[in-house]
This record gives structure tokens, sequence and C-alpha cells, in this order.
């Protein structure tokens, strides 16, 4: 082969070389960009698109007390006294009062009671009264609230003698007050 052949197929291959690297790059690299196409999405097929993440405002907790006391007393006087017809909306205020676990809590329990044929049904209702609100002394930041409470209704729950409970709690210093944090029923 000759020179000018050879240079020739050493420019070729140089040429080809060149159009192929520009065409593999490493998308992990720094300062890579992310290829976007509309095959490419987010979510499933089908899915329904993802809610937008809750606002602040929307997230800050109604109904604040200015000392714990107090707020464990409004939280556990809702909590303790409702009917078949008022539960859900109960649930629904007690999670706008809360925050962090028990905020969720009282949320997932709306959405079950709601469709819970049962409790309509039955006409069950519940009716508490406070007998005590104090610090947990064996943990820090813990409450202990004791009610006393009667269930009843047309079914199984009739007639059944009050009997006493004990919660812990804890609470969430917020902006204006404080709001209960986690609500942990113990019988």
């Amino acid at each position: 082969m000759s020179t000018v052949g050879l240079r020739a197929l050493s420019g070729a291959c140089l040429l080809v070389a060149v159009v192929v690297l520009v065409g593999c790059t490493n998308p992990d690299a720094p300062g890579a960009r992310p290829k976007t196409s509309s095959a490419t999405s987010p979510q499933n097929a089908g899915e329904a698109p993802a809610p937008a993440p809750a606002s602040p405002t929307s997230q800050a907790p109604a109904n604040l007390q200015l000392t714990p006391p107090a707020a464990l007393a409004a939280f556990s006087r809702l909590y303790s006294n409702w009917t078949y017809r008022t539960l859900t909306n109960d649930q629904r205020t007690l999670a706008a009062m809360s925050v962090g676990a028990a905020r969720l809590a009282e949320q997932q329990a709306a959405a079950s009671s709601h469709g819970d044929t049962t409790i309509a049904r039955g006409h069950i209702w519940n009716s508490g009264q406070i007998v005590s609100i104090a610090n947990d002394r064996a943990e820090t930041g813990a409450w202990a609230i004791v009610t006393r409470e009667q269930t009843g209704g047309s079914t199984q729950y009739e007639g059944l003698p009050a009997s006493y409970h004990v919660t812990i709690a804890r609470l969430a210093r917020v902006p204006g007050g404080y709001a209960v944090s986690e609500w942990l029923p113990q019988n």
C-alpha cells in the first residue's frame, strides 16, 4: 500500500472514530443533562397523576391551645365523644388539630370509618369524660390521659359498662400553641 493510501485510510479511520465517540456520552457524568422525551414519563401509563404536595398553610394545625393540658383535653374530649353520624367528621377535625403521626393516624381512621357500614347499621356511639391528664414520669415528653368511656349502640355494644382507658400522648410546640403529635391508646 502506498503512503497516500495509508494516509487516506488513517484519516478515514480517525473520522469514523471521532463520529462514534461524539455520539457516546456517559449519562451519569457530572453536568450530563437528562434526556427528555414523550416516551419516558415519571409515572406509569394509565396511572392517575400524583397530587401536588400539601402547602405549609394547609398543614398548619387548627384549634391550637396555649398549654399542653389544654391541647390534650381538647383532643381527648373529641376523641372520646362521637356517634355513628359524627365519627368521620370528628376524625377529620382531630387530624386538623394534630401534626405528624397523630395527623396521619386520624386521616387514615377517617378514610376507614367513612366506608364502614357496620358502625352506621349498629348506631354505635361513644361517650367519655377525662379523669386525669398528667406528665408521664417514666418517659420525658410523654403525657398520660385517663378517660372513663362507655360505648353503646343497637348491636353487641348495647349495655356495655363504662370502663377506664389510658392513652399516652406527645405534643409538638408549633407557632400559636400546642398540637398533638402522637396519640397512643393503651387499651
